[in-house]
């Protein structure tokens, strides 16, 4: 395996940045060696949507479909640099939007104010927001948020913990 990631990074050039700092890069580099399993040296699309996660990209795969194409261009598949450059060029629109979110989360809210939402108007918000969400993973998503004990939530400290828990690259 040591052998595999050695050569499947040899033969890539290391993507250069002014932009993106030095760890970023780094995590940009073993998010694409974990995705590409067959070392090809290129993302399915899919692979594509899930490496720019990676990143800290916080949304629908239409929008992260959009973007690929709007920078790299509609393609089946996409070279380590192409993903790169799409991460420089856009990286503005990383991580959660903080605003929209509390804002989303109020809407939710029944206390008259907005400013405390109780589990189960979230969980009925999230599940009106979407596809039906299990107890167990409505559960999981508290619990990756640090929430998973309380009954009446705190939206500012909410979008801090998602922000915090969800929106950061892996390194």
């Amino acid at each position: 395996l040591k052998y595999c990631l050695t050569m499947s990074r040899s033969k890539r050039q290391r993507f250069q940045s002014s932009v993106l700092d030095d760890g970023l890069i780094k995590d940009c580099d073993i998010a694409f060696e974990m995705l590409d399993k067959q070392k090809k040296g290129v993302l399915s699309r899919q692979e594509s949507l899930r490496w720019l996660r990676c990143m800290g990209f916080c949304l629908s795969d239409a929008e992260l479909g959009g973007l690929l194409a709007r920078t790299a261009g509609d393609l089946p598949d996409y070279e380590y640099t192409q993903l790169c450059e799409t991460l420089e060029k856009n990286v503005a629109v990383r991580g959660v939007d903080t605003k929209k979110l509390q804002h989303a989360f109020a809407v939710f809210s029944t206390d008259g104010c907005g400013s405390k939402i109780s589990r189960d108007d979230l969980r009925a918000g999230l599940t009106g927001a979407g596809d039906a969400m299990t107890q167990d993973e409505f559960e999981e998503l508290l619990d990756l948020c640090g929430a998973s004990t309380e009954e009446m939530l705190d939206i500012s400290s909410l979008v801090q913990r998602v922000e915090k828990s969800v929106a950061v690259a892996p390194s």
